[in-house]
């Protein structure tokens, strides 16, 4: 299994890449990074699992966080931004 890692993109804003992760890991790594993603933060997570669209932003919401956007970033692929 590949290793998770956020990679800082700018101030407060971090990225983690968790294309070929097939579901349900989005859904459960989203539970550990929103733990370690530092308060008035940001967060893009990378899938292409179309699953992560719907499954991810319930997880974050559950947890008191804000899904801002789900994007298509290419073919079968989406960014979900978060914010804490």
């Amino acid at each position: 299994m590949k290793e998770l890692k956020a990679i800082k993109i700018g101030h407060n804003h971090y990225q983690v890449d968790m294309r070929g992760w097939m579901c349900p890991y989005p859904k459960y790594a989203i539970e550990i990074l929103l733990e370690k993603l530092p308060s008035a933060s940001r967060m893009d997570l990378l899938v292409d699992c179309p699953a992560a669209t719907k499954d991810v932003p319930e997880v974050v919401k559950s947890r008191g966080c804000n899904i801002q956007e789900v994007v298509p970033i290419n073919d079968g692929e989406w960014r979900i931004r978060v914010s804490k």
